[in-house]
């Protein structure tokens, strides 16, 4: 039977919580993420999370961040903090569902983040999942509008080998009302996340994760018009 555990984790790089929770787990992580276009950006992340034997999970992740000809060192991007759960819907254990509720700190800003996910095994080798989550912004320095978006995540994990799994999680989001507008100028946008894991052992996993964008609205100082993508290093920590 390939390994339930690595197919679940990569269909959400992105996240420090697993899908399926099967006994008590600590994860630690460490991330590193740059895109390639002019102005180049580059992000270090550092986090930590566990799941209870009652499937209740906690996580924190803290961010730096710099970029070409802007800033030379590394600065505060964000503090997340995340609390989840996960409840099994069938005997089989073939369906669950996760409640969550993140809240960031960003410089000059605060956003609450709560989302539900519903997860399901199709067999051994495939996982499926969908997400919807409701970003608020709780605090804006300066006060003005404060942003409001819904986002809705699509994932696909397949296990390619007991060591090697593969993932794709397709996301739209949009602005609500008047409160902004995203990056491509446009009130919503299309992002894509393509992942490929190997599991070294049943406590180290590597983890590769492409992150496909939408142009950058036409106005921007920088990479005005075009697909500022990234690429994403994962390594993993599970004991």
């Amino acid at each position: 039977m390939k390994n339930k555990t690595l197919v679940t984790g990569i269909a959400a790089l992105s996240t420090l919580l697993c899908s399926h929770a099967y006994a008590s787990s600590t994860t630690i992580s460490t991330k590193y993420e740059q895109t390639f276009r002019e102005n180049q950006d580059y992000k270090v992340k550092f986090g930590v999370g566990h799941v209870f034997d009652n499937d209740i999970g906690i996580a924190f992740e803290h961010q730096r961040r710099w970029r070409d000809e802007v800033s030379g060192r590394p600065e505060l991007a964000e503090n997340l903090f995340g609390l989840g759960y996960t409840y099994t819907l069938d005997e089989a254990k073939r369906w669950s569902i996760q409640p969550k509720i993140e809240y960031k700190f960003n410089p000059g800003s605060e956003t609450a983040r709560p989302m539900l996910r519903l997860n399901y095994r199709l067999s051994d080798d495939w996982r499926l999942g969908a997400r919807y989550r409701y970003e608020y912004q709780t605090f804006s320095e300066g006060g003005g509008v404060r942003s409001r978006v819904n986002r809705f995540d699509g994932y696909v994990g397949y296990a390619l080998t007991d060591r090697i799994g593969l993932a794709w999680n397709a996301s739209y989001a949009y602005v609500l009302g008047d409160s902004g507008s995203m990056y491509t100028g446009n009130s919503d946008r299309w992002e894509h996340e393509f992942g490929a894991a190997y599991r070294v052992n049943a406590a180290n996993t590597l983890a590769l994760t492409y992150k496909r964008k939408d142009e950058t609205r036409d106005s921007a100082t920088y990479n005005a018009g075009k697909n500022n993508d990234a690429v994403q290093v994962t390594y993993s920590y599970r004991f």
